[in-house]
């Protein structure tokens, strides 16, 4: 079982960040504000359709993994616990969804600790973590340990992504897969 999970370190310009890792239902209505305004700088849709999606899509039991420099929130990722199967056998895993850093704070060496704050958390959690990015951003992740699936051995079954041009531009990379896939795995996000 998670708690929340703080982290509180310096740096190099003095300024102290914060990582939080936060069940959704203990989240305050603040934070999941400031969450959508963060996610809104990304993904122009509005503050209120930003706080709908959220509400309607993310369970109380999903993961937010936030960093925050001198209390605002300037890294953001979620882990939705879901169902996966494969061979008709049903098991859980955490969709690694939003990876998001203010503009104003990338290059500055964060993302690499909010993607190892977030190995971190999935350390303890243990089922394997499945993530979809394009063919630009594989190369971080496979440097924070995360796994190339092949094509042919994954399925997203009731969510296709409006940013990828088609389902074959879809990278999957998962965290913490140990077993050999001898079968098609088949994601359910939603």
């Amino acid at each position: 079982m998670l708690r929340s999970f703080f982290m509180r370190k310096t740096l190099q310009q003095d300024k102290k960040f914060t990582l939080i890792s936060l069940k959704t239902g203990d989240l305050n209505k603040k934070q999941i504000l400031s969450i959508c305004k963060l996610k809104n700088l990304y993904w122009s849709w509005t503050i209120p359709k930003q706080f709908e999606w959220y509400k309607k899509t993310v369970k109380k039991t999903d993961i937010n993994n936030m960093l925050l420099i001198e209390k605002k929130l300037v890294g953001y990722t979620l882990l939705r616990k879901r169902k996966a199967f494969e061979n008709s056998k049903s098991f859980i895993y955490y969709y690694f969804d939003s990876f998001i850093l203010h503009k104003k704070f990338r290059n500055k060496g964060l993302g690499k600790i909010l993607i190892l704050f977030n190995n971190k958390v999935l350390n303890k959690l243990k089922p394997h973590s499945f993530l979809t990015c394009s063919k630009k951003t594989v190369p971080f992740y496979l440097k924070y340990n995360w796994k190339i699936l092949p094509k042919n051995k994954f399925k997203i079954m009731d969510h296709k992504p409006a940013w990828f041009n088609s389902m074959t531009s879809i990278n999957g990379m998962t965290y913490n897969l140990d077993k050999k896939i001898k079968k098609k795995i088949f994601y359910y996000f939603n």
